[in-house]
């Protein structure tokens, strides 16, 4: 589905169009919702009761209980707030990490394990390894599913290597919430972040799942909202869209099969060009193909594709208009020669349900007039 009839958007790891049924929700929400959910009148009743209903999606969506939902006011703040909530007297995380965890691990103040991830079994290994090393209770900070190249993480045997060293687990779902089966039962994960907006709900809403018998201490202060462990009023808003998002993850899981083939197509399209794809060695989810593209600056070639109506994002991460190259990529590719060009020209193309045949081929016309250019 185009956003313009002039636009194809392919960057849904970025951000997700906003599904019918979210957009439903939020209309009947922004009628009734008006009053402060705290509030114990009836106007407060009907604004609260759209968390209540949120919180009850985001359980049944991931197999836990309903009262183990923190809302919050996005996938940020969930991953700060576990980041920083559980007991820990140091830090594991790996270098492929999102800025959000990235960033509030090394913000606690604690002893801080970095490991690379060349491959799950050497990963593990070196996890095992660091548990053994570092000050205990150690808290394992790390995504479920990569957000540039879309590689998944063995959540499972993190968690068992763990328990082994009592240590406890945080996840980032973030990208996996709609990619794959996220099902709380079956891992035994300490807290998980969610972030409505990858998977076609609003941004501004999120939320954390920290697990019954978990001690957990509260990182905002100011009131006494979800059962005193996040302060601050909820938009009721936001979180209905949330939760009826949460409701359509079934029918996103139900779509990869055709997303992956669409997103190969891509993929075959860029490698035509010259694009040489990054780690899909690596178990990966079907949204997301990640490429280099020799003589070309990422975030230039972004640039390019934006003028011809391709949304897509590059590796690069800008920050007061200083593009740097992918800390993912130089971390994939720590020993290879050719690691910061990999890097400096990253380019990501990430799709979802909404994406159509139609734009695949668009698209792919599309990378083979921009990306011949640079050779020239």
């Amino acid at each position: 589905m185009l956003a313009r009839a002039d636009v194809i958007y392919l960057d849904h790891h970025a951000a997700t169009p906003l599904h019918a049924s979210a957009r439903t929700a939020m209309e009947e929400a922004m009628k009734l919702a008006f009053a402060n959910p705290s509030s114990v009148h009836g106007a407060g009743r009907v604004a609260g009761k759209y968390l209540t209903t949120t919180r009850r999606a985001l359980a049944d969506a991931v197999s836990c209980r309903a009262s183990e939902v923190i809302l919050t006011a996005g996938g940020t703040e969930a991953v700060n707030a576990g980041v920083f909530g559980l007991p820990a007297a140091s830090m594991i995380t790996t270098t492929l990490e999102h800025p959000a965890v990235r960033e509030s691990v090394h913000a606690r103040g604690l002893p801080v394990e970095t490991l690379a991830v060349s491959s799950q079994g050497a990963f593990l290994t070196d996890l095992a390894d660091a548990l053994e090393r570092l000050p205990a209770p150690a808290l394992v900070a790390l995504q479920w599913v990569n957000h540039e190249v879309g590689a998944v993480f063995p959540i499972r045997e993190v968690t068992k290597t763990a328990a082994e060293h009592e240590a406890r687990v945080f996840v980032d779902a973030s990208q996996a919430l709609g990619k794959v089966e996220v099902d709380l039962k079956d891992v035994s994960v300490d807290a998980v972040a969610f972030a409505s907006h990858k998977i076609g709900g609003p941004a501004g809403a999120g939320a954390l799942v920290v697990r019954r018998g978990v001690p957990f201490e509260a990182r905002t202060f100011g009131g006494g909202q979800e059962r005193g462990r996040r302060a601050g009023s909820l938009d009721p808003v936001a979180h209905a869209g949330f939760g009826a998002a949460c409701r359509a993850v079934g029918s996103r899981l139900e779509a990869m099969v055709g997303i992956a083939a669409r997103r190969d197509r891509l993929e075959r399209a860029l490698v035509h060009e010259g694009a040489r794809v990054n780690r899909a060695d690596l178990p990966r989810v079907a949204t997301v193909t990640n490429v280099s593209v020799p003589s070309w600056r990422g975030d230039v070639l972004v640039a390019a594709l934006d003028v011809e109506g391709l949304c897509v994002a590059s590796g690069a991460a800008c920050s007061s208009g200083v593009a740097e190259p992918s800390a993912v990529i130089r971390a994939l590719f720590e020993n290879a020669a050719d690691r910061d060009e990999r890097a400096a020209s990253a380019l990501r193309v990430s799709i979802g349900p909404e994406t159509t045949d139609e734009e695949v081929s668009a698209a792919s016309a599309i990378f083979a007039s921009v990306l011949p250019r640079q050779r020239g």
